[in-house]
């Protein structure tokens, strides 16, 4: 063998080491989670579990305040770096500096908490920002209650400061599903239950709309036993208020949510641009069927009502 020969195949060599023989690093995930366990958890879980489909990608996670920093990661040098923010705490860790580092996907943040915490960004730094949202749009929750109960119209809701500036587009929602709507509002505490009261006595269903002044863990007793007793029974966002005594729910487990923000941040690593924030696309359906019928309500089951739902859903 000839030295020029020689050479170049020991210069092939060596590229095949430095360059092909491991794979290119894809841009750095940073997992940056609210708390450990419960849904925090599975939503990491089903994020990883998108992640691992693509080689190479290296997944960094970190609960804030557990190495006693509320600061978020540094970023990695070199590939822009992906911050995946699981709940509020973490969204406000990783804004915290004041502009979003590198890329950043928000799960688990109510839509109107989402827009209050990115209110300030420059349109620059807001381009770099999006969500799957915790909470349903307002088209879903409204057909939930068609669906539910077909042959009642009158929805009573609720606002509190946060969801007032949704009035519109609830009432858009409605209209288009033949519902009608009365809403009060509600900015103090003290003005919650008046509130509860006019608006369920004028009501056949209760629509809970996720507000932290009007339904919280302080609120939430008071709130099911007037509908019960108003008759007005509750249509709410989570299995944990159906359990509780709300008739029905519409809601995206942290498994769900995990899938879609793990298949949203595949594309961003395959360099795509952006997309707006997003509700979620899968959705499951809770119905309390010792309420019904103690209400004498008939109801279909979850899953004939959800198919419903699945053919009408617009978001």
């Amino acid at each position: 063998m000839g030295a020029p020969r020689w050479a170049a195949l020991w210069l092939l060599a060596c590229a095949a080491v430095l360059l092909g023989g491991r794979p290119a690093q894809a841009n750095p995930v940073t997992l940056l989670l609210s708390a450990q366990g419960g849904g925090y958890t599975e939503v990491a879980d089903a994020i990883q579990a998108e992640l691992r489909k693509v080689p190479g990608v290296r997944v960094v996670t970190s609960v804030v305040g557990a190495s006693g920093s509320e600061d978020a990661p540094a970023p990695v040098p070199g590939a822009q770096p992906i911050t995946i923010a699981v709940g509020t705490r973490a969204m406000q860790t990783a804004l915290r500096a004041g502009e979003p580092r590198g890329l950043l996907l928000s799960v688990l943040v109510p839509r109107s908490s989402y827009e209050t915490l990115t209110a300030g960004l420059k349109p620059a730094e807001s381009r770099r920002v999006t969500a799957v949202h915790l909470d349903q749009p307002f088209g879903r929750q409204l057909e939930l209650i068609r669906q539910v109960l077909p042959g009642l119209n009158r929805v009573g809701i609720v606002l509190g400061p946060e969801s007032a500036r949704d009035a519109d587009r609830l009432q858009a929602a409605a209209d288009a599903r033949g519902l009608r709507l009365t809403i009060e509002r509600a900015s103090r505490d003290s003005e919650l239950f008046p509130a509860l009261q006019r608006v369920m006595a004028d009501s056949d269903v209760f629509l809970a709309v996720p507000d932290a002044r009007v339904v919280n863990a302080d609120t939430a007793q008071n709130l099911l036993l007037t509908s019960f007793r108003l008759r007005a029974p509750v249509v709410a966002w989570s299995a944990g208020y159906v359990r509780a005594g709300a008739l029905a729910a519409v809601f995206t487990t942290p498994a769900q949510a995990g899938t879609q923000a793990g298949e949203l941040t595949r594309t961003l690593l395959r360099g795509a641009s952006v997309p707006p924030p997003q509700y979620p696309k899968a959705f499951t359906v809770s119905i309390n069927r010792q309420l019904a019928r103690s209400l004498g309500l008939e109801v279909d089951d979850e899953a004939q009502v959800r198919e419903r739902m699945q053919r009408n859903d617009r978001e």
